[in-house]
């Protein structure tokens, strides 16, 4: 018996939208049993970085910024897309400098996921541990964020409450638990 999965192909691909490095996709999957889909979802420009980072003194650093399609402001981490040609610690350690002015003597990779899979692909995201941030330099300029140094213990009770919802923030305060680097 042919399962529903063995094979899908893409009948069909339109371009719903396309602007400002935004790309909208619908296709027509036919499965092996013969049906067929409409898929919409937004097509990711590839690999992203996201970085758990702690002072010395256990507080995490946290970014702090307007999410237009939340319309509300939210924390999250250092996080954002690698560039061609560039490895997952090089995209860390810019990211880093970029949204925070530190940079990070030892990046330690501790875990990846991808966002809503169903949706929007492929992206997954690398997400880094460090405990070791020096400061290097200034903000690029077009970041537009505020940086916050909060005690992990706050964080980590923040993500249990539902207080963030950040995916980032979320998976790697869990991370950083469950691979034992900082203890709640």
């Amino acid at each position: 018996m042919v399962g529903k999965f063995d094979s899908v192909r893409v009948v069909e691909s339109r371009t719903v939208y396309n602007k400002r490095g935004r790309l909208i996709l619908e296709d027509v999957l036919e499965f092996a049993d013969g049906s067929r889909h409409e898929w919409v979802y937004f097509k990711a420009s590839g690999a992203a970085v996201a970085i758990a980072a702690f002072t010395e003194d256990n507080k995490m650093i946290l970014t702090r910024q307007y999410r237009h399609p939340f319309g509300k402001v939210i924390y999250d981490i250092p996080a954002g897309g690698m560039k061609d040609g560039e490895a997952p610690k090089q995209a860390a350690l810019r990211e880093l400098e970029e949204e925070t002015g530190y940079t990070a003597e030892k990046l330690e990779w501790i875990g990846r996921f991808t966002w809503a899979p169903g949706a929007m692909g492929p992206a997954t995201v690398e997400v880094f541990f460090t405990k070791s941030l020096k400061p290097k330099g200034n903000f690029d300029p077009q970041e537009i964020m505020n940086i916050e140094r909060v005690d992990f213990n706050k964080v980590f009770n923040g993500v249990l409450k539902g207080d963030y919802i950040d995916s980032a923030l979320v998976i790697a305060t869990l991370l950083v638990v469950v691979k034992k680097r900082i203890q709640p």
